[in-house]
């Protein structure tokens, strides 16, 4: 992944818990969208640096979405209406994520936090850190100044905080783990248009009970994740026949 000194203080976008495609698109290239309120354009006509690479992981995720790897809290398409020579302004409306038809508004469609992380990790998408850090070993009490050893041990420290642009909430616990294996095994591919994507009750608690949670846990996951519309559905089994 690309390693950048001089990267901006993002620490004000932690709050935020939907992005445009445009502003994850830039925020993962390490690039803060309020200095370019133009956003991916801007980037692009001011050449900076990484437009490349904004540009790049903002046409991964729509077709993240295209595929329905990626959910969107809000899609919609983007169309130019012209009323004559001289007059045109742009149109949006909502679309299905999966029809190819309409170009995809990368300003107004909206994605979640969440969803972003899990494709950012399901997809090994490439984005913007800061170096690791590294730590000082003391010499050796052996040591002694006309030795010609090395006299500092430079010892990485692995930097753990996951996506370091747009930083997660610290807490941690066996539940929340769980929550998210669900999230990355099941609901990920989860398409709110078509309920049989949804996975069945019984899938989901047979394949946590396997990571090792309890019944009680296994079923109280699948009851948060579950959205209420798909309650008494899921995926249905495949006839092999």
């Amino acid at each position: 992944m690309p390693i950048i000194d001089d990267l901006p203080d993002l620490t004000h976008w932690k709050a935020v818990q939907e992005f445009s495609i445009t502003q994850a698109a830039l925020l993962l290239a390490g690039i803060d969208p309020y200095d370019y309120e133009g956003g991916l354009n801007e980037v692009r006509t001011k050449r900076h640096v990484r437009w490349k690479l904004a540009w790049g992981i903002s046409e991964g995720i729509v077709t993240a979405i295209r595929r329905g790897i990626l959910t969107p809290v809000q899609c919609l398409a983007v169309r130019w209406i012209e009323h004559d020579q001289w007059n045109s302004h742009e149109e949006h409306y909502d679309v299905k994520p999966t029809d190819r038809k309409h170009e995809l508004s990368k300003d107004k469609t909206l994605i979640t936090r969440d969803s972003l992380f899990v494709w950012v990790e399901s997809e090994n998408v490439d984005f913007v850190r800061k170096p690791a850090l590294l730590k000082i070993s003391k010499p050796s009490p052996d040591w002694n100044s006309d030795s010609a050893d090395t006299v500092i041990d430079m010892e990485t420290i692995h930097n753990n905080e996951e996506l370091l642009l747009l930083p997660n909430y610290e807490h941690k616990c066996e539940g929340l783990n769980f929550v998210e294996e669900a999230i990355k095994q099941f609901w990920s591919t989860y398409d709110v248009d078509d309920p049989a994507t949804a996975p069945t009750k019984l899938d989901v608690i047979k394949y946590l009970k396997e990571k090792g949670a309890s019944t009680n846990l296994a079923e109280a996951v699948d009851l948060v994740l579950r959205p209420f519309s798909v309650r008494k559905v899921g995926r249905r089994k495949v006839d092999k026949s």
